[in-house]
């Protein structure tokens, strides 16, 4: 790769295993980032998740897509990087962070990706509810609603439509009664 400039333009040269690069762009705007570079010919990717939640007002379920990496988003290494950060919605390209200023772009190798593909695909990210008959006693369920929000916990038992859950907090493993509608896989 050739030296940077600190302007964050300087030149890139496609790295041999086609290597990504990681490009911020504005907040909220990932999409219409994608859209910008995806039309420049450029090959782009956005890792996302989706998670599930009820809305009060409505009283239904509503499933939506989220970022997996708000602000961020995958390019392509490319000899256009230029126009790519013309895009009105890109800010810059990461780069590594020397004495002298900015360093080289921050690459992520080709098989990275399609892991992160495939963990996609595969729904590892997600935050759906659970169906109660799938859930068996000695699953690890995560609470995504209540006090407990975001910890771990192993299945005691299961009922109608609340799960015990084990949970291990200020030091001791704490049993606790959720709803089912709390707790995602």
């Amino acid at each position: 790769m050739s030296a940077p400039q600190n302007d964050n333009r300087g030149a890139y040269s496609v790295a041999d295993d086609n290597g990504w690069y990681i490009v911020s762009c504005h907040p909220q705007s990932e999409r219409q980032a994608c859209a910008e570079i995806a039309a420049l010919g450029q090959t782009v990717y956005l890792p996302a998740f989706r998670k599930e939640f009820h809305h009060r007002r409505y009283r239904k379920w509503i499933r939506q897509h989220y970022p997996l990496w708000p602000g961020y988003l995958l390019v392509l290494a490319s000899e256009h990087w230029s126009r790519v950060l013309d895009c009105q919605h890109v800010t810059r390209v990461l780069r590594s962070q020397t004495y002298a200023g900015a360093g080289a772009p921050i690459a992520i190798s080709s098989t990275d990706v399609q892991a992160i593909r495939h963990a996609q695909d595969s729904g590892e990210f997600d935050q759906m509810r659970m169906d109660r008959a799938t859930v068996k006693p000695g699953d690890r369920l995560r609470l995504h609603e209540g006090a407990f929000t975001g910890q771990n916990g192993t299945v005691e038992s299961v009922g109608d439509d609340r799960i015990v859950l084990l949970i291990n907090a200020m030091g001791r493993e704490l049993r606790t009664v959720v709803a089912v509608e709390r707790v995602v896989g």
